[in-house]
């Protein structure tokens, strides 16, 4: 099976030619009301632009919009496609089907055990080092299907200490529809006190049974400003920071000009440069920003939840993990790409069937997070070290130790271990960013990170 099948890794600058979930508010909103389209430049070249093929439901409302107000930002046009409450890629019925074999990618929990395993290990590795406390609370941001939270809960079964003190499970989840598969993933059941009426879901108390009596308390929640505070809290959050939407800049000899989305005169999509600078053009771009390309993209949703985790982390103790393709250092320019049925599309066809995704600036994110006092950020290391550091060959010897397991069960277990692992499939273009409380010099690093992998703060 090749790479693209597997995982939306792949990269390529498609977007300049046309190629859950959330937990913070974007700072920059850009009004466009009364923008018309005269002056507006066509970004050059527009390769492979696609057709126009039937238009879509979010397709048909993008027009309207643009029609009466003119071109939207590349920000405002992923969100929508990705987060509209009706047609959103994660939001639309059948959202549950986007995932897996069958639907457009596949994520390191859908491929094997050993990656949520590993996790578990790890929550487990840090509640030690913060001295074993009576309460701990696990928060995951953009959960999916609920595979990964499954297998930390039945990982971290095996430790009763940890089951003991773990209080209740929140999970940052804006979709309805992914919420309904993330409870059956889980078996999540209503408490015998609670209502089952699934409309009003806040006044149901759901607990994850069947973990050795050792059960936990699930809440979701549409944004992690609505996760309660005051208890040691361990995060993870697999694959969210690359569908923050973002911003794009294209340097022309002008300056930096905002990249928009715009009609074609067949009624499909095109990329324009706005004529002026923009709102967000003043407030985002740097100069000398560092790229190897023309175009740099800034998804500030993703920069401001690596400092939101990190002020909790700060506030309440706790760690997190955040671990997604990406970059660290110079920036690769556009890498907005969109997937259907495992192949990298055009970006601007089928709003809302298509997954759009962008890579993340693990740099940037790191900064951020390390700015806050009384919190310590190492990484990000690839995601292949990570797992390696955190023993996953052991765990694999392990299970294919098993007397019961099947030839098949042989097979698919190596293969998903080095597609995780490999450098040249998902072990290198993953990364795992860790943000730990403290700030002391004297600190250890946290499991499957060196003492070197800590990050400075930015100057003061």
């Amino acid at each position: 099976m090749s790479r693209s099948t597997l995982s939306r890794s792949s990269s390529s600058n498609s977007s300049s030619g046309g190629n859950g979930s959330g937990s913070t508010t974007d700072d920059v909103k850009v009004d466009r009301s009364g923008l018309g389209t005269v002056g507006y430049a066509p970004v050059k070249p527009q390769k492979n632009a696609p057709p126009a093929p039937p238009p879509t439901p979010l397709g048909k409302e993008l027009e309207s919009q643009i029609r009466a107000r003119g071109p939207v930002s590349v920000h405002e046009y992923v969100k929508q496609c990705l987060l509209h409450p009706t047609h959103g890629y994660y939001a639309r019925k059948g959202a549950v089907h986007n995932f897996g074999t069958g639907g457009d990618f596949v994520t390191a929990p859908e491929l094997s055990q050993l990656f949520g395993e590993l996790i578990g290990v790890w929550f487990v590795s840090e509640w030690q080092r913060l001295g074993k406390p009576a309460q701990i609370r696990i928060v995951e941001v953009g959960p999916g299907r609920g595979t990964l939270c499954a297998d930390i809960l039945r990982a971290t079964a095996t430790w009763p200490p940890f089951r003991e003190a773990l209080t209740d499970v929140h999970l940052v989840e804006p979709s309805l529809t992914l919420r309904v598969e993330q409870r059956r993933t889980l078996n999540a059941q209503p408490s015998a006190t609670s209502t089952t009426k699934p409309a009003d879901p806040a006044e149901v108390t759901w607990v994850v049974e069947g973990h050795n009596g050792r059960d936990a308390r699930v809440s979701w929640h549409s944004s992690l400003e609505d996760v309660p505070t005051g208890t040691p809290t361990l995060f993870i959050g697999q694959e969210v920071l690359d569908a923050f939407p973002p911003y794009q800049f294209v340097k022309t000899d002008e300056g930096w000009r905002e990249k928009l989305v715009d009609l074609n005169d067949d009624g499909g999509f095109r990329f324009v440069l706005a004529p002026q600078p923009t709102p967000a053009s003043r407030a985002l771009v740097v100069e000398g920003t560092i790229s190897d390309e023309d175009t740099v993209e800034v998804a500030p949703g993703a920069l401001a939840l690596s400092r939101a985790i990190a002020e909790r982390i700060a506030q309440d103790r706790g760690a997190a993990l955040l671990v997604d393709y990406g970059f660290d250092g110079i920036s690769p320019g556009d890498t907005l790409r969109g997937f259907r049925r495992h192949k990298q599309v055009h970006p601007l066809e089928e709003p809302g069937l298509v997954d759009l995704t962008v890579d993340a600036d693990f740099g940037a994110c790191a900064t951020h997070a390390a700015g806050v006092e009384g919190a310590s950020v190492y990484g990000s290391t690839t995601q292949g070290e990570w797992l390696q550091r955190m023993g996953i060959v052991a765990r694999l010897e392990a299970l294919l130790a098993l007397e019961d397991i099947t030839e098949r069960q042989v097979d698919q277990l190596i293969g998903a271990c080095e597609q995780l692992v490999d450098p040249a499939q998902m072990g290198a273009r993953y990364r795992v960013l860790s943000v730990v409380d403290g700030g002391g010099e004297d600190e250890g690093a946290p499991a499957g990170f060196a003492a070197g992998d800590r990050v400075a703060g930015p100057p003061v």
